[in-house]
């Protein structure tokens, strides 16, 4: 291999500039946050994060610690740009492994079992952990847009209080309107009690500072008091909330599993397959039919009540 001259900033930069120089902002970025995450594990790990050391020993960190626990999808993705990345440097590890990834169990259709929803409701969480869980497990917010809200879209008034939120689509994406879970209000008290704490102290360090409106601040006093909001797509927020949960409770779960989970005790609940829709700002009922992945379990309990139907009908007719 090329002797080492370049630090894996300025590796990672390079390979961004001839590799991605025509392709669109996301798709670079994409990229780019995964390298960087890869890069954050394998220094936090002890190894040399320069594309020209990177070893089968460091891939086999990254796949059995790292990403131990993720979906395969999640894995591929993340190999994959890794890889490519790689081989520009001329280092052509990951070829030789010749890894091979199991298939995902349920592919785009995980959710919660029902003792594992318990137990992470139950789970002891810090006010940023829980107002994200909340969001997403049930109000049925998308990862991104938990970083989204603002303040101004928190209508927290009137018998009937609701958030504005701004989902998928083009440009800045569409807005739909979600209203509080029953227990919303007091989930979002305690982390605005913790924002506000956050505020004040970063204020007091720095007067100047200006709050960015975002609903949720990361908060981190390593040199000085400074807060901030969380990115969308970067995976910062992921790894402040998921990560440790998921690592203390002993089962493996994502933001789209939450978010899927939602949709399904609708379901279970008997809303109305249109409402389900609206709540998850899908386009139509054929898209939210795929997300709830309707399984042989659902079908048992369909024809149990399709034999419960026949029955009160048949009896009915005997009366008769």
């Amino acid at each position: 291999m090329s002797k080492n001259v370049r630090s894996p900033e300025a590796c990672i930069r390079l390979f961004l500039d001839e590799e991605f120089c025509n392709s669109k902002t996301y798709t670079r970025q994409k990229c780019e946050w995964s390298l960087y995450r890869s890069k954050r594990a394998l220094e936090s790990a002890g190894f040399d994060a320069s594309p020209y050391r990177i070893d089968e020993k460091a891939i086999t960190h990254l796949l059995k610690e790292a990403w131990e626990g993720k979906l395969s999808s999640y894995v591929k993705s993340e190999l994959s740009y890794l890889k490519r990345y790689l081989r520009f440097f001329k280092n052509n590890t990951i070829d030789k492994m010749k890894i091979v990834l199991p298939q995902d169990m349920r592919l785009n259709v995980d959710w919660l079992e029902d003792d594992q929803y318990e137990k992470l409701m139950n789970f002891p969480m810090d006010p940023l952990q829980e107002i994200v869980i909340h969001l997403e497990l049930c109000m049925g917010f998308r990862n991104v847009e938990c970083t989204r809200v603002m303040l101004d879209d928190i209508k927290n008034v009137g018998t009937k209080p609701y958030m504005n939120v701004r989902g998928k689509g083009r440009g800045n994406g569409k807005y739909r309107s979600a209203r509080f879970h029953y227990r919303t209000k007091e989930v979002l008290a305690r982390w605005m009690e913790r924002r506000r704490e956050i505020v004040s102290r970063v204020k007091e360090y720095n007067p100047h500072w200006v709050d960015p409106g975002n609903l949720l601040l990361w908060c981190h006093y390593k040199n000085k008091p400074d807060a901030g909001a969380y990115g969308e797509h970067t995976g910062s927020l992921d790894d402040a909330v998921i990560e440790p949960i998921r690592k203390a409770i002993g089962f493996r779960f994502s933001n789209h599993t939450l978010r899927r989970t939602f949709g399904r005790r609708l379901f279970h609940a008997g809303v109305p397959i249109e409402t389900i829709a609206k709540f998850l700002g899908h386009e139509s009922t054929v898209e939210t039919l795929k997300y709830l992945g309707i399984n042989l379990d659902d079908m048992d309990e369909g024809m149990s009540k399709l034999a419960q139907y026949d029955r009160i009908k048949s009896c009915n007719r005997g009366v008769e």
